[in-house]
């Protein structure tokens, strides 16, 4: 009895191809990442975390526990890289945050995320939202118990009121303390008549964005010598105590 070919279609061809497609684009992409930011000496650490875990879980014969341990493993891997890439990108660029001429080159999706940035070193803990169901609102703040939500308007115009009265109707509805609209080129008349009487409405221009990045790498740098002084410090304080003195007997 003859056996029963499987006939491959068109479609699953195309969705092979277009799969394969995908992840080799995906897997380039991440390596030009790494690259970009000289990030290789962490990626063959991790790299090699994973791979040996998985080996481990394959070897132990229990297809539940390498199941399990792959599918750990690789959301690890993906929330350690996330990590890595936000936390290294920020350091770069906040050496451009100075440049109002820089921040004129980034996209509305780009200009949230150094935005956020931006906040974070401040000292908030900082969400960019998806950009669906949000009500305008693409960042979340959250500092000292109190909430904060940002709309984005890298706008070369000042905003007009609509999307003003639009922002602070989601005030409630985020449960905010407070509501920040970080407009790149400021607010019309009419905008700033609206917020005059809400203390709880703040709008922020560019060159307060800048302010902010100049005063949040300031207090970095100043926390980097101080760590670097430190020591020479302890080394003065032992010289004029005595301690650690060479005593020849």
């Amino acid at each position: 009895m003859a056996r029963q070919k499987t006939a491959v279609s068109v479609r699953d061809i195309i969705i092979f191809i277009t799969t394969v497609i995908a992840i080799i684009t995906a897997i380039f992409k991440f390596l030009a990442e790494v690259n970009r930011l000289r990030l290789w000496k962490e990626f063959f650490i991790a790299t090699a975390v994973l791979a040996g875990s998985n080996y481990i879980a394959y070897n132990l014969g229990n297809g539940d526990i390498f199941l399990i341990t792959l599918i750990v493993t690789f959301i690890a891997y993906c929330i350690f890289w996330g990590y890595k890439f936000s936390y290294k990108s920020t350091r770069l660029n906040a050496a451009l945050w100075k440049e109002r001429q820089w921040w004129w080159t980034l996209d509305g999706w780009q200009f949230e995320q150094e935005v956020a940035n931006v906040f974070r070193m401040n000292g908030y803990n900082a969400k960019v939202t998806k950009g669906s169901g949000d009500g305008g609102v693409d960042i979340i703040l959250k500092k000292d118990g109190r909430t904060s939500i940002v709309q984005c308007k890298h706008y070369q115009s000042p905003v007009p009121p609509e999307p003003i009265r639009a922002l602070w109707g989601c005030k409630d509805d985020f449960n905010a303390d407070e509501v920040i609209l970080v407009a790149s080129s400021g607010i019309t008349d009419m905008g700033a008549r609206f917020v005059q009487n809400k203390p709880n409405f703040k709008v922020l221009n560019l060159d307060d964005i800048i302010i902010m990045g100049n005063k949040a790498q300031q207090r970095e740098l100043s926390k980097d010598s101080e760590s670097i002084k430190e020591p020479v410090i302890n080394q003065k304080t032992k010289e004029r105590t005595g301690m650690g003195r060479r005593i020849d007997i």
